[in-house]
């Protein structure tokens, strides 16, 4: 009993302490300027599969982009889609320079960001995707960075578009948390995750790139792992409002599922040692939480109840950090009521992302 009340006690400080040098460092990140004191060639790199509905409103989006007096390319590398929506790209008739490359060799998001990384031209080349909504001044404020010429990668901050109901809420504070967490590490020079949706990075960096075609998923996560392994001083989160790219959230908890099942599935694969057992301890606590609930004892009960206090203390403290950049109200019930669908999907998601298959762009990927 007594060794049961010290790993409980010993979980529950290492939580609590994680979750507040996680706020430290996001508060201690500088905010980046909005206007690049460069001028530079820019690639806009956006590889698609069925995006037929999203892409108009893409194309809208990068139209209305402040191109300042950057000379811009957009490359759109069509992973063998099934919807037509390369046809869309074929019928655009604006003045944006577009190339549009139909993948045919290799089949992947991986495959297809080498297929344009061939294409790209520029010196600077900015990742995204194609159901996402771009601000007006995007460009200026992920290249400012890159006025700083130790620099080879700038990741950039990215939620969903739509958070009008409670569970869409309850994901959009999930999703805005592992941006912020992600921001801390690179911060903290133990860079970890990243998101594909918003990424700017010289060219120079891709020539060594590894994006571990091994695995299914996690482009971005090796990316950033290449950018740390060629120069670890040279990564930098982008925190600026103007850099805010919006994406679409899962529409259902089928979406949800696969997403976090693809998400984790390279949990395993973190070339800092470090940044994993970070990720098996939060596993192990919320996997402690349900042990000893379930456990039906009165000191189970109690133990895991004061596990899950300090769980909302530690996230509604770290959360009130970050949510004011991302111009949303912090409902301190969205973090209380959402506990136990946080403590079940981070207790099972795991362990199961390394043995199930997921479903993406209409693929099964093991």
């Amino acid at each position: 009993m007594i060794l049961y009340v010290i790993i409980v006690l010993i979980a529950g400080l290492a939580y609590y302490s994680l979750l507040s040098k996680y706020g430290e460092l996001w508060s201690s990140i500088d905010e980046t300027d909005d206007v690049a004191q460069l001028k530079y060639t820019v690639s806009i790199l956006i590889p698609f599969r069925n995006e037929a509905e999203n892409l108009p409103s893409l194309l809208s989006s990068l139209q209305a982009l402040d191109f300042a007096a950057h000379i811009v390319q957009i490359v759109l590398v069509n992973d063998h889609s099934t919807d037509g929506g390369e046809k869309v790209i074929e019928e655009y008739a604006g003045e944006l320079d577009i190339q549009l490359i139909n993948q045919m060799k290799g089949v992947g998001k991986k495959a297809a960001i080498r297929t344009g990384w061939k294409a790209c031209t520029g010196d600077i080349i900015i990742q995204t995707d194609a159901d996402c909504s771009l601000p007006t001044h995007w460009l200026s404020a992920m290249l400012a960075p890159f006025s700083n010429g130790d620099i080879s990668l700038a990741c950039g901050p990215v939620q969903f578009h739509r958070s009008t109901n409670f569970w869409q809420r309850i994901l959009a504070l999930d999703f805005e948390a592992l941006i912020a967490i992600g921001a801390a590490h690179i911060h903290w020079k133990k860079p970890m995750i990243c998101n594909a949706a918003n990424l700017a990075y010289r060219k120079s960096l891709i020539a060594d790139a590894d994006l571990n075609e091994r695995a299914a998923s996690g482009d971005d996560v090796f990316l950033l792992q290449s950018a740390h392994h060629q120069n670890p001083n040279g990564i930098v989160f982008v925190k600026n409002k103007k850099a805010i790219v919006k994406t679409e959230g899962p529409s259902s908890f089928s979406s949800f599922w696969h997403q976090r099942l693809r998400w984790a599935s390279k949990n395993g694969d973190y070339d800092i040692k470090q940044n994993t057992w970070m990720l098996v301890g939060v596993w192990m606590y919320n996997v402690l939480v349900l042990g000893s609930l379930f456990s039906f004892s009165a000191a189970g009960t109690t133990a895991a109840g004061f596990l899950v206090l300090l769980k909302v203390l530690a996230e509604d403290k770290f959360y009130s950090r970050f949510t004011s950049f991302f111009g949303r109200d912090l409902w301190f019930t969205n973090i209380l009521l959402g506990q136990p669908f946080h403590i079940l999907y981070m207790a099972i998601v795991p362990p199961l992302s390394q043995i199930l298959k997921y479903q993406w762009k209409e693929r099964k990927v093991s």
